[in-house]
């Protein structure tokens, strides 16, 4: 389980550029569930979950996995953690350009002390689960937007990550494409994964266990399913 206590971010502190992305934002995450932070742009979502990921650290408040008060530790140890326990799909989708679809997941597991051709048969699967297996030679700029984030799914996804972290999956892809992310998220969620998403997507609340709403860096509302 996932959850944060008085989570707070605010960007230049003290300073007339000071912004408050986040304030004493407390939810609860359990494991094996889909839960969604919801809200306009601008609200803090995005800031929420790049700090339960431990990409960004707090300004004050915790972050507790599995009862253990992960804010207290090394940003060494935050990336080990990452790197072997969460799967993360952009907003932007940020792939590697110049680099093909299969070369984009496989490049970022090269930091691992292993041979990431192990990982090439999983990514396979995954590029015949998203009905994309005919474009894994193709480079990132001859894809389409849908495309490019089905490959996104795939390296967020490779590893067998125990926690996905999705922000705006849907807001840049067609129809199709968000239909299979909506199955996606709902199989990963059957496996016993835990996937935390930032949407304003109204099409996500109803695969949802748990709804967050946000407005100016605070919860204002929850709902559960």
């Amino acid at each position: 389980m996932i959850e944060t206590m008085n989570l707070t971010k605010i960007y230049n502190p003290g300073t007339p550029r000071e912004v408050v992305a986040a304030r004493d934002v407390n939810i609860r995450i359990d494991d094996g569930t889909i839960t969604i932070l919801r809200g306009p742009s601008g609200s803090g979502k995005t800031t929420v979950l790049s700090m339960i990921g431990l990409i960004l650290t707090p300004s004050s408040g915790r972050i507790l996995i599995d009862g253990e008060n992960v804010t207290r530790y090394s940003d060494y140890w935050k990336a080990l953690y990452r790197r072997m326990n969460v799967g993360f799909i952009f907003q932007h989708i940020n792939l590697l350009p110049g680099y093909t679809a299969m070369e984009n997941v496989l490049i970022p597991l090269l930091c691992l002390d292993e041979d990431v051709l192990n990982y090439k048969n999983k990514a396979l699967e995954l590029f015949k689960r998203l009905k994309i297996t005919e474009r894994v030679g193709n480079l990132v700029q001859q894809l389409s937007g849908g495309e490019q984030q089905r490959v996104a799914l795939v390296r967020a996804l490779v590893r067998d990550p125990k926690i996905i972290l999705a922000d705006e999956p849907t807001v840049f892809v067609d129809e199709e494409t968000a239909r299979i992310v909506f199955e996606m998220f709902g199989e990963l969620r059957d496996q016993g994964k835990t996937v935390v998403v930032s949407t304003h997507d109204p099409r996500l609340i109803k695969i949802a266990d748990r709804v967050y709403t946000m407005e100016k860096g605070t919860v204002v509302r929850e709902q559960e399913a």
